[in-house]
């Protein structure tokens, strides 16, 4: 049998992401997290217009993605180890089944590679670090989009005690969120009782944040970029921690 060989700079993995055509987050925030020998490599889906001033409609285009299949279809091509969803509303979207059923067509579609979804990912984390079962949540989204949210957790055996959106109006308007406001969001919805926080919406930069708001809260933040790129490695046997990303990047 011929030596099977690998690629010359990913030649730990390849890892396959998907994005919107309009994220300008993910793609950085996971490039500065690339451990040795370990390449990304980002595919775009045309964006799904959400009207925020019309929340019914914008609730009816949740979970719809457009030619999403041909961009998965993209990065099978190169043939990734996994392939990490960056768009983490729609993972949410009917709850636990709906999670399992997107995976599977997902996989499907990329001919059985592997998918990591943001809301799977997070359960992997809360699960790693002892189900820490009351939650807080801080998203950039609409009430419709955070109802979905809170369910899937719900779902999942959790206690909500806090969401917050913070209804940027554009996909594009998500990433101009300073560490300011981000910081400050977090603060409010560390209400009493809180073990863990949880940042959803993959289009805002808090991977860097985490480890800082961590030292100051006492508690355990979970930031979704970070959460699905760990979790995408974790799935295919690469350990390297990530320093600098907060206790589960650098625990675990």
């Amino acid at each position: 049998m011929a030596e099977k060989k690998h690629d010359a700079l990913g030649y730990r993995a390849k890892i396959g992401i998907l994005v919107p055509a309009t994220n300008t987050i993910v793609e950085p925030e996971m490039a500065a997290m690339q451990p040795p020998g370990v390449t990304n490599h980002v595919s775009r889906m045309s964006r799904v217009k959400r009207p925020a001033h019309d929340l019914e409609l914008y609730k009816k285009f949740l979970g719809k993605s457009v030619d999403m299949d041909v961009a998965i279809d993209l990065l099978a091509a190169l043939e990734p180890n996994i392939i990490a969803h960056g768009h983490s509303v729609d993972s949410f979207v009917g709850g636990m089944a709906g999670a399992q059923v997107m995976r599977k067509h997902m996989q499907a579609v990329a001919g059985g590679i592997p998918v990591m979804l943001p809301s799977l990912a997070i359960l992997k984390a809360l699960e790693v670090m002892g189900k820490p079962g009351k939650l807080a949540i801080l998203t950039p989204w609409m009430p419709p989009a955070d109802e979905a949210c809170a369910a899937f957790f719900a779902e999942s055996g959790y206690k909500v005690l806090a969401i917050k959106g913070l209804k940027h109006l554009t996909p594009l308007d998500i990433a101009t969120a300073t560490p300011e406001l981000l910081n400050a969001a977090v603060d409010e919805i560390n209400v009493p009782g809180v073990e863990c926080i949880i940042k959803v919406g993959t289009n805002s930069s808090m991977a860097r944040l985490v480890a800082d708001m961590e030292r100051r809260l006492g508690k355990p933040v979970l930031t979704v970029n970070t959460v699905t790129y760990w979790a995408g490695l974790r799935a295919i046997g690469i350990s390297d921690r990530l320093p600098g990303y907060g206790r589960l990047a650098e625990s675990f």
